[in-house]
């Protein structure tokens, strides 16, 4: 007989992450469970629902690199004016 509920432990195990990670979609309201005292259970369909929610999500896009320097380009040196002007002493 398949379980119809896991703890927040065992949830965690199974989907491969931290039991805090899990513990924080539950109270965000992203994964489903039921509180009895101070114990919370997790819906096996629920678990059903985020893994293959998690399998079918592509890889995060690639970062966008920050604007810096160009090759060989130096930054100048901040005068003195520019450093008074922050309310530095």
């Amino acid at each position: 007989m398949a379980r119809e509920y896991y703890s927040i432990p065992e949830a965690a195990a199974l989907l491969g992450l931290s039991r805090i990670a899990v513990f924080k979609r539950v109270k965000a309201g992203r994964m489903a469970a039921l509180r009895f005292g101070r114990n919370w259970a997790v819906p096996a369909a629920e678990l059903e629902r985020v893994a293959a929610a998690a399998a079918g999500a592509s890889a995060p896009p690639p970062a966008r690199p920050v604007p810096g320097p160009e090759k060989g380009e130096v930054k100048e040196a901040s005068s003195d004016e520019e450093m008074n002007s922050m309310g530095w002493d």
